[in-house]
């Protein structure tokens, strides 16, 4: 099947394919001259195009067929063929093997060549010499080998981008035989292609003579020697010299020097010594600065708070000592701030920090104590907290909620305790989640389980490395791995009560520990739903019951441990949890299978399955038995209650006996108390004794009684002459006392007493 014949799009139009989409004709004549299929294709299923066809269009200028999938390629020579070709793109594809055609290299025309980003393998000297007209050549990330002197250039009069980047099996020399370049060279990279290896492993000496340098990579190729700090005058742009091994100070005598650099890295090489206090009157432009995995001592300089355009600034692993200079976080246009592992001390940042661009903060592994910053709340765009193995405490309460962009949230190896904040659950875009190592207590919040990133698949950043332990070990994510990988991380706390079953409704999650805690009850059934697991760490826990056999139908699941837990019965044998070792099951005494060689018997089944009701029924009884209890004392209460007090509201019989018996003694003793009380005395009646207000008007009533009667007389004619209803009321204030349900205070009772 011939190209035109697989065309995605050609259904669209007529047959005239000058109206097709990505293709452009001549204005004079109906020619083909511009093809631009670039991700065309939305399979992405390996394409095996022929280029035969393109032998047709003999005035194509231009053919781009980028990201297509593209595994080889049918009849390569064709393009040999079309001598006005001018840029030819074949770049993120899958193209393996030897397609490269060495009559490619006599095509006339060819200004840009790039094969970047394939499989392509063999040697390229033979194609290079013979592009005289070539100004851009890009042949990085591929499999090319061989020996390739920077000399087959030297003709190339219009070079100004050449890119030999992350070949590892190919070999760059650039001294041997000597030569003197015929070009300029504007954009040069040499990352990662083995450099000089074979000779001085020193920069290459051509460029102290090239005067249009705008960016310069040279990274990953151990290249040894003094820093070279003349690069800082002769590159215009961009430097960078990470991943070799460079020696000495980190240059000091600058000061005539105003360099126009706006991307400076020196990372992983070992510059040692201090950061000039000056850095920024020299390198004023800087936009990005990485010096991290150097030798670097002594304080960060305040000066660096006054680069107006820095971005991106990168100290970390390094020797660097002393607090955050307030210089470098006020007003700061920072997004991206990494001073991880060094000896900080102090505050995490200065109190009167103001990082509003801020969206990528990592200061891990320092001395930092205190408590989470409130001046942090004002960066409401990060992305990204790491400040993990400080000396960090306090509780963890709304700050959270303010970083709604928050994909990953990273708090390990410090002192935070008290509860995990439910404001985690508004943070819809967090990926990464390690609380490990800390003293956080009381339970899981259920509502984790409403974490959209954790149930969908989610973009995060392409290039911002982060590493999240998993698999019992710690790797570093970044690019594409962090839109594949999520994590939680609660292991090392004080937390309690049950696994949430909600936690299973994750789908997209890759990793989960919550080892090491007081987690009881069951493993949740629910953990069948989290297809995509790798990793799950239960161990050093309280739970309870048996090991689901849902579980082993996560297929991708590869480390696995519920060790030392109080679990029982037979390790399900089925799929994957017939791969895990025994340390993935010790410490659970009731636990039998093969995977721990302990035989599992019918009477051992017996045992425990009747251990296991047991256990069932002992955990209900124990609930059931303060209800049943209280209960109890509730009826027999309420029974004896009404018992003895129904009848004296409903039975005229029984009221009489109970006046006759109670109030009477009631009478005698207010008779006697009122008679050694002269006329106007006050009387104060313990509140146990004392009666609802509507009942002073019988008291008083009571009074009248007892001065006309002495001594008194119990009868049920001196009782007539109250009013209906203040027997009773004295009946239910005596009923009170009784119950015991009325407060104990004193109530003041006024009134004259003429006896």
């Amino acid at each position: 099947m011939g190209f035109g014949d697989e065309y995605p799009y050609q259904s669209k139009y007529s047959d005239d394919c000058c109206k097709w989409e990505g293709v452009e004709c001549s204005l004079t004549s109906p020619h083909v001259v511009k093809i631009f299929f670039e991700d065309i294709r939305e399979d992405k299923e390996l394409w095996f195009p022929d280029l035969s066809f393109f032998a047709q269009l003999k005035e194509l200028q231009e053919l781009h067929l980028k990201g297509n999938s593209i595994g080889g390629l049918i009849n390569p020579e064709a393009l040999c063929k079309l001598d006005y070709l001018q840029r030819l793109d074949l770049s993120s594809n899958s193209i393996e093997e030897d397609f490269v055609q060495p009559c490619w290299g006599n095509i006339p025309s060819l200004r840009t060549l790039d094969l970047s980003k394939n499989r392509f393998q063999g040697n390229l000297t033979s194609i290079f010499s013979n592009l005289s007209k070539a100004e851009c050549i890009d042949i990085s990330h591929n499999l090319f080998q061989g020996i390739v002197p920077l000399f087959v250039f030297a003709n190339l009069s219009r070079l100004s981008y050449l890119d030999l980047s992350y070949n590892h099996h190919l070999e760059v020399e650039s001294e041997t035989p000597s030569w003197h370049p015929s070009f300029q060279i504007q954009h040069l990279f040499l990352a990662g292609c083995n450099l000089n290896n074979q000779t001085s492993r020193n920069i290459p000496s051509f460029l102290l003579n090239q005067n249009n340098l705008q960016t310069v990579d040279l990274s990953s190729n151990l290249l040894t020697g003094n820093f070279p700090s003349w690069m800082l005058r002769n590159v215009s742009s961009v430097l960078r010299l990470r991943g070799n091994c460079f020696l000495s100070q980190f240059p000091q005598d600058l000061q005539n020097i105003v360099s126009t650099l706006v991307e400076l890295d020196i990372s992983d090489n070992h510059v040692e010594g201090r950061l000039p206090s000056d850095i920024n009157l020299f390198l004023p432009k800087l936009y990005i600065f990485n010096a991290s995995s150097n030798r670097l001592f002594g304080s960060i300089p305040s000066f660096l708070g006054e680069f107006k355009n820095l971005k991106h600034l990168d100290l970390s692993n390094n020797l660097l000592s002393g607090a955050i200079p307030s210089g470098l976080t006020q007003n700061s246009p920072l997004w991206y701030l990494n001073l991880s592992n060094n000896s900080l001390i102090g505050e995490m940042l200065p109190k009167d920090c103001n990082m509003t661009q801020l969206r990528w903060l990592l200061l891990h592994n320092n001395k930092f104590h205190g408590n989470l910053p409130l001046c942090l709340l004002n960066s409401l765009s990060l992305m990204l907290l790491d400040i993990r193995k400080n000396l960090l405490s306090g509780t963890i309460l709304g700050q959270p909620l303010v970083f709604k962009q928050l994909g990953a949230f990273l708090l390990g190896g410090n002192d935070f305790g008290g509860d995990i904040p439910r404001q985690l659950c508004m943070m819809k875009k967090l990926q990464f989640l390690d609380f490990s190592k800390n003293s956080f207590s009381g339970d899981i919040p259920s509502c984790l389980g409403n974490n959209l990133v954790w149930r969908m698949k989610f973009q995060a950043d392409s290039w911002v490395p982060t590493d999240f332990t998993t698999k019992g070990n710690s790797y570093a994510f970044q690019g594409i791995p962090l839109t594949l990988m999520t994590g939680i991380d609660l292991s090392d706390n004080k937390l309690g009560g049950e696994i949430p079953v909600e936690i299973g409704e994750l789908s997209e999650l890759h990793s989960l520990n919550l080892s090491h805690n007081l987690l009881i009850g069951h493993i949740p059934t629910s953990f069948k739903n989290l297809s995509n697991l790798e990793s799950l760490d239960l161990s050093h826990n309280r739970l309870t019951g048996h090991i689901p056999p849902e579980i082993g139908q996560i297929n991708s699941l590869a480390t696995f441990s519920v060790a030392f837990n109080d679990l029982l019965g037979r390790i399900p044998s089925n799929q994957q949890l017939s791969t895990f070792s025994e340390t993935s099951f010790m410490g659970n005494p009731g636990l039998c299978g093969e995977q721990i060689q302990k035989e599992c018997s019918d009477n051992f089944h017996r045992r425990d399955g009747r251990r296991h009701d047991l256990n069932e029924k002992e955990e209900k009884r124990v609930l059931d038995e303060p209800l049943i209890f209280y209960s109890f004392v509730f009826a027999s209460y309420s029974i004896g209650f009404w018992s003895l007090i129904a009848p004296l509201f409903f039975s005229v019989n029984w009221q009489r006996k109970y006046y006759g018996t109670i109030d009477c003694p009631f009478f005698v003793y207010f008779s006697h108390l009122f008679r050694k009380v002269s006329t106007n005395s006050t009387i104060a009646i313990p509140m146990q004794y004392h009666v609802i207000p509507a009942s002073i008007t019988c008291i008083q009533e009571l009074l009248t009684i007892v001065k006309a009667k002495e001594p008194p007389i119990c009868s049920s004619t001196s009782l007539a002459t109250l009013p209906p209803t203040c027997n009773l009321t004295i009946n239910a204030a005596i009923v009170a006392v009784i119950t015991g349900s009325l407060h104990s205070k004193l109530f003041l009772l006024s009134f004259p007493c003429s006896l």
